[in-house]
């Protein structure tokens, strides 16, 4: 256990951070408005569907450049980001009406990539009090104003974020295309239309074990929006899971992890200054992705499109 409670959100990062990114992503896309968003996009280049890679590495730059980066950093990737959400906007037959850029809605994301952090080190070494919490807040704000979002909207102390929290929560709605979104991220089958027969492999090799970890991951409320069940069987394995990572950030995974975060900044540096386009070139289909739009020749249609 560390000797000190973390005084950044860079101090957050440990080694069970690397299992619940998509239980992240599900907490962001349960408001619907955001989860139709992702659901519809047409916006090839920035989908894990169709890169993987591609879109860990941008996910990862943003955290990184909003706890570990300058605002020259952060000016340039919020330009980067508001280009890419200006092509994400609710149609005449879309469930729900959404605009990526809105302000409210990347509100609900921050306030998410916040817990991201926060309860990463809860679950693994126990509570933080509330001046450590309001620290943290303060700290966080920049991944809000990261996607556009005015400094003075971030909740001023963790008391104000408990209260937003809460009233969002009776907001939060899962469709059933959205669920099956999130059922290919939890068990890796969206590697299967990225990468083909290789990606099929691995999810079939790491997909019931990263399923797992999603579900543990996830607070009460989102799995029972999801339909998933969790036992008292699932708590003690998930819990023996814990001391494992336990061991890894003592055995100096969290050394490796903040490394690795520095040199996502580097990276976004070394971009900026060969003047390449910092999240790749933007690639948007006429066609949905969830519909075939930007499909690789070698990738295999999901069974949803199959049956359309």
């Amino acid at each position: 256990m560390p000797r000190t409670a973390p005084t950044t959100l860079l101090g957050t990062v440990s080694s069970l951070g690397t299992t619940s990114g998509v239980a992240n992503i599900i907490q962001q896309l349960a408001l619907p408005p955001v989860g139709e968003g992702v659901s519809e996009s047409r916006v090839v280049s920035g989908s894990p569907r169709r890169r993987p890679l591609k879109r860990a590495r941008t996910t990862g730059q943003y955290l990184a450049l909003a706890v570990a980066g300058n605002e020259a950093d952060r000016a340039a990737m919020r330009g980067a980001v508001a280009e890419v959400h200006r092509h994400v906007r609710s149609g005449p037959d879309s469930p729900v009406a959404y605009n990526a850029n809105a302000a409210d809605l990347q509100l609900w994301v921050a306030a998410c990539l916040f817990r991201f952090f926060v309860d990463q080190h809860v679950l693994l070494y126990g509570e933080l009090d509330r001046a450590q919490l309001d620290h943290l807040l303060a700290e966080a704000r920049p991944l809000a104003t990261g996607v556009n979002v005015r400094a003075e909207r971030w909740p001023g102390d963790w008391a104000a974020f408990e209260e937003y929290w809460s009233g969002m929560l009776p907001r939060l709605a899962i469709s059933e295309e959205v669920r099956r979104d999130f059922e290919s991220l939890a068990d890796l089958g969206f590697l299967g239309e990225a990468w083909g027969p290789p990606g099929r492999l691995l999810a079939r090799l790491l997909g019931p074990a990263y399923h797992f970890l999603t579900r543990g991951n996830l607070p009460p409320h989102f799995r029972e929006l999801m339909g998933w069940t969790w036992t008292a069987r699932d708590q003690r394995r998930f819990e023996r899971v814990l001391v494992a990572l336990r061991w890894a950030d003592r055995l100096g995974n969290r050394v490796l992890l903040r490394l690795v975060y520095r040199l996502y900044v580097a990276d976004f540096r070394l971009r900026r200054r060969l003047g390449l386009p910092v999240l790749g070139r933007l690639r948007v289909s006429d066609v949905m992705v969830r519909d075939g739009g930007g499909r690789r020749r070698i990738a295999r249609p999901r069974q949803a499109d199959r049956s359309r």
